[in-house]
């Protein structure tokens, strides 16, 4: 069977990141994919990924600044790596054209995007994805399974907490101005949809949010002003009756922070930070603690898939140890996999597109109650019931007047 003819659509930070990931499954023997253009409204970035393209896997590839000339080049799936605003535009055109799509996270910039992408999934023959790389990382999938299992018994609290950054820009300055859907959407994203992968889904949330460093710097001490909430505070609600705690501040000064610790009636689980690879705690009543190979005793039929087996180095391996550049790289491709096997098997990606809507909603249910002072449900948010925090986004972005 012929490769899959693919599109980056989007050539800057994470366009390249994601070629690097493509470039790692191709090396492994294991891509699906023929890379035949890429698109960039900034002609100079486009060409520039090319090049590296180019030279990487080969082959002569079309230069476009829009999807209508990408048709061009025979296009069956675009990879969508835009900033998110533009998110819904994209999806929606290419799924429109009965193109595949991959679209980075978040999956949306609002609840209402992302509507609007799963209207358009549902209209179209085509698979639309979504690329949240936390839920392909080993450990996370372990984590998920120890829970199942009932490692630690029936899990009663989680606690969530991170915290760090000063007045630092985060990556990119968008990424701090409410139009683009500030750090708390942009991280928090993660953070929501590998809490629910875990725990369920949360029902609720009564939550704080701050901004406390208005004005955020470079490394080289160029200065931005700074509109959208760095900083939350919450107290979660799962639809199970298991209660959790989540801190995300990006604005806290001195000692780090990072936290995933989920309590059962039987003991407690230590996860690891997303994307090291070190190994899952077990404290458990009578046993003590465990954090090596013995974890997986209580997983005996557990297996990873065969693409995140060879990249990782086995379907039962309890830790990793890689650079995060390659941690990165192998991630990515793994995400690519799982859409080729999508759009040949014709099932869905295993990123839920219902799941991966609501970590859109559980950041914002969190703002939202901020904003008007009590707790609030994920439901009332996904309904757009309440919106008032959105609404001035989705102006921006022109889904409401």
């Amino acid at each position: 069977m012929s490769k899959i003819r693919l599109a980056i659509v989007g050539c800057g930070v994470m366009g390249n990141r994601h070629l690097a990931g493509l470039v790692e499954l191709s090396k492994a023997g294991l891509s699906e994919f023929e890379l035949v253009a890429v698109c960039d409204p900034v002609r100079e970035s486009a060409q520039a990924l090319a090049r590296r393209a180019e030279e990487q896997l080969g082959g002569n590839l079309v230069i476009a600044e829009n999807l209508e000339e990408l048709a061009s080049a025979g296009v069956q799936a675009i990879d969508s790596t835009t900033v998110p605003w533009v998110h819904h535009t994209i999806a929606v055109e290419a799924l429109q054209r009965s193109w595949y799509v991959m679209v980075e996270k978040p999956m949306g910039l609002t609840v209402r995007a992302c509507k609007l992408m799963l209207e358009a999934a549902d209209d179209s023959q085509a698979v639309l994805g979504v690329a949240e790389n936390f839920h392909y990382d080993p450990m996370n999938r372990i984590g998920r399974e120890l829970i199942r299992a009932e490692a630690i018994g029936k899990p009663r609290f989680m606690i969530h907490n991170s915290a760090g950054g000063g007045d630092r820009i985060i990556v990119t300055p968008w990424r701090h101005y409410k139009r683009g859907g500030g750090p708390l959407l942009d991280v928090g994203v993660h953070n929501a949809y590998v809490i629910e992968y875990l725990m369920g889904e949360v029902e609720s949330v009564y939550a704080q949010a701050c901004l406390h460093e208005k004005i955020r710097r470079n490394k080289d001490g160029e200065e931005i002003e700074a509109d959208a909430e760095d900083a939350v505070y919450a107290s979660l609600l799962f639809s199970s009756g298991a209660t959790g705690q989540y801190i995300e501040d990006h604005a806290a000064h001195g000692q780090g922070l990072w936290q995933r610790i989920i309590y059962g009636s039987e003991g407690s689980m230590h996860l690891p930070g997303d994307r090291s690879g070190k190994p899952i705690t077990l404290n458990l009543d009578g046993k003590g603690t465990i954090a090596d190979e013995r974890i997986l005793d209580f997983i005996p039929d557990f297996r990873l898939d065969g693409v995140t087996a060879s990249l990782f180095g086995g379907e039962r391996i309890w830790r990793y140890d890689l650079p995060f550049p390659e941690i990165d790289r192998k991630l990515l491709a793994i995400e690519y996999a799982d859409f080729a096997e999508s759009i040949l098997k014709g099932r869905p990606p295993e990123v839920d597109l219902m799941a991966a809507a609501r970590s859109v909603a559980l950041p914002y249910a969190m703002l939202e109650s901020s904003k008007i002072g009590r707790a609030v449900t994920v439901k009332e948010v996904m309904n757009e019931e309440v919106s008032a925090y959105q609404d001035e986004i989705n102006r921006s972005i022109g889904l409401i007047k």
